[in-house]
């Protein structure tokens, strides 16, 4: 109904360049990308503002078109420096192009107008964590985290990078304290318990028999055993002690 409401005032009036804009975004909501692109062309030619580049450059976003994407945000930037969603989108389309430097510069830059834009903050924080600038990235992370504590994309991310520095025994807390509170962790956790333990025997006895032969053999710095008392315990239902098991094998390796 819109859409044809739209349509008919343009026939009426060829010059309403917010029919166009109207109707060229419930075009992009459709999917309907390229008719979308044909109503902003046509809004441009009718008058120039930083929302038409913006729209345009979205949706050469979308298509894949990451160069023209970033040179039509650009002239976005240039008549709306302040406008973040400009800059947030230009920062994607570098990332796509790995012109990490050219992303970078437009999330700091969104930072600089919305300190806690969460998008920018994880998005820089990746950026981070590649080049291998961990304190800088778990500072970022943080600071996600002090506004929003149950953020648990933001303390999956908290958790590998803890791990890469190697403080093991908090990435390993911060695993169990998301697998008590997410529904993917614990649908795993159920679906373990689910299966009868007498599944897992056979010649070499029960699960209970092999983890306690496991933890006799099992020295402080054997890797191999360690990663297999961490399997026997998570197949047990015991994901805390496989977690727990499981970071030590790394330090074994560490060490």
């Amino acid at each position: 109904m819109a859409m044809h409401e739209y349509m008919a005032v343009i026939e009426s009036d060829a010059s309403n360049r917010e029919a166009y804009l109207n109707l060229g975004s419930l075009y992009s909501r459709m999917n309907r990308l390229g008719e979308a692109m044909e109503c902003y062309r046509k809004a441009l030619e009718l008058g120039d503002d930083y929302l038409v580049h913006f729209n345009m450059g979205s949706l050469l976003y979308k298509t894949g078109e990451y160069k023209q994407a970033v040179l039509a945000l650009e002239k976005s930037r240039r008549l709306n420096g302040s406008f973040t969603l400009t800059l947030l989108v230009m920062g994607l389309s570098f990332s796509r192009m790995r012109n990490h430097a050219g992303a970078q510069a437009c999330f700091e830059r969104v930072l600089v107008f919305e300190a806690g834009n969460r998008v920018a903050l994880t998005a820089l924080a990746i950026i981070e964590l590649d080049k291998n600038n961990y304190d800088r990235s778990l500072e970022l992370i943080d600071r996600i985290l002090s506004a929003d504590t149950a953020n648990a994309g933001a303390r999956k991310l908290r958790a590998d990078v803890l791990y890469r520095m190697n403080r093991l025994d908090e990435s390993a807390s911060e695993i169990k304290s998301l697998r008590d509170q997410e529904d993917d962790y614990r649908a795993y956790d159920d679906f373990i318990r689910s299966i009868p333990l007498e599944i897992y025997t056979d010649r070499y006895g029960t699960i209970e028999e092999k983890i306690a032969s496991l933890g006799k053999k099992a020295a402080p710095g054997d890797r191999d055993s360690l990663l297999s008392l961490s399997l026997c315990y998570l197949l047990a239902g015991d994901s805390d002690r496989a977690i727990d098991l499981l970071f030590k094998a790394k330090k074994s390796i560490l060490n």
